[in-house]
């Protein structure tokens, strides 16, 4: 019986080694596939993509309707607090730049049902338009994974910063958007 009990435990600690070991192999080639997809990323997001949506009248908007011009374009939901914080100091930017060509145009992701992003941005008081249904453009082209995120793009379609920052006041901001006017 002890003996029986013994080759249980060591073919028990065998068992858990492999797995172990099978589960830092798996996790290891994991880091390195993530670490390659991330610098694919970074890599394809040196210049902005493209991409077509509809705003919430059912108008088409598409990435080349923003060519040749400076843009910020915010991925955002309703229902999320930090976007919410962030929304002011992006407004105040785009109404301060946009005589100077500044064009700015959120995107709205991962909505309940029912909700209505332009009405909600408009009830917060906000000027800039948004864009809804706007997942698969987020996820598959910009490769956001959590809002708020906010593209910088120069006028040349490259993009220059994204960042996912909420603080409205923070000084950087501005420092882009002013950035992307002499580009």
């Amino acid at each position: 019986m002890f003996f029986t009990l013994l080759v249980l435990l060591l073919t028990l600690s065998t068992l858990t080694a492999r797995a172990t070991e099978t589960a830092r192999a798996t996790e290891t080639a994991r880091a390195s596939k993530t670490e390659q997809k991330s610098s694919v990323q970074q890599a394809a997001l040196k210049m902005a993509p493209s991409w077509n949506l509809f705003d919430a009248e059912g108008n088409l908007v598409s990435s080349k309707d923003f060519a040749g011009k400076p843009l910020i374009i915010h991925f955002w939901a309703t229902w999320c607090p930090y976007c919410k914080k962030l929304q002011p100091g992006l407004d105040r930017l785009f109404e301060k730049y946009q005589d100077q060509g500044l064009q700015m145009i959120a995107i709205s992701l991962l909505e309940e049902e029912g909700a209505k992003p332009q009405e909600t941005l408009s009830a917060r008081g906000m000027s800039f338009k948004t864009l809804v249904d706007g997942d698969s453009v987020a996820m598959e082209k910009f490769f956001v994974r959590g809002t708020p995120t906010t593209f910088f793009i120069n006028a040349k379609g490259r993009v220059v910063v994204a960042t996912r920052l909420s603080d409205p006041n923070d000084p950087r901001l501005e420092q882009v958007v002013k950035s992307l006017m002499v580009n």
